[in-house]
């Protein structure tokens, strides 16, 4: 149950003001990238539950891998995501008024004001793409994505490209590194 309605939430149920991407790697220094051909994806436990966008993660995962060979056993690397989200509250408070006639809160009376707080929820989701070395099934590499969700699945897909886009920068920004 609590798997079902994290994704729910992360499939963005919630009309949220945008905010921008915070997209975070990191990586074995001592592993070396160049030698990466094959990889081969490997379902995760806590995939989405929801076929249609577990289809789309997968296939921006594997056009950002698009120089690699995929294969189904003997890869050089393993390929994995996960999702997690998160529920967040905005509390904000407006206020309006205006003050009496005369001086201060002479005579005349004084102001008039009210205030109003309004609460707001937003959720937040987050993309972990995982790269683990197959003898030693040890992480080499690590890509976090995390946006506040849209409400739309046409839109969550998009943003699921745009921190995919952003992870396979960073990846080819590695190996240019690695090759100097």
């Amino acid at each position: 149950m609590k798997k079902t309605l994290g994704l729910l939430v992360f499939l963005g149920l919630f009309v949220t003001p945008a905010l921008a991407q915070k997209i975070t790697i990191d990586y074995a220094h001592d592993f070396d990238f160049e030698k990466i051909k094959t990889f081969q994806f490997i379902e995760a436990d806590d995939k989405s539950s929801d076929t249609l966008m577990h289809g789309r993660i997968k296939e921006a995962i594997f056009n950002e891998l698009d120089g690699l060979e995929q294969v189904d056993s003997d890869p050089d690397l393993y390929v994995t995501y996960h999702l997690t989200s998160k529920e967040n509250m905005v509390v904000s408070t407006s206020g309006m008024g205006y003050g009496g006639y005369g001086r201060g809160w002479g005579r005349y009376g004084g102001g008039v004001g009210m205030s109003t707080t309004t609460a707001s929820t937003y959720t937040e989701g987050t993309l972990i793409v995982d790269a683990y070395e197959p003898e030693e099934k040890k992480m080499v590499w690590r890509g976090t994505g995390t946006v506040t969700l849209k409400s739309k699945p046409e839109k969550v897909t998009e943003q699921i490209n745009n921190i995919m886009t952003k992870m396979g920068a960073k990846w080819e920004k590695i190996l240019k590194n690695q090759g100097e």
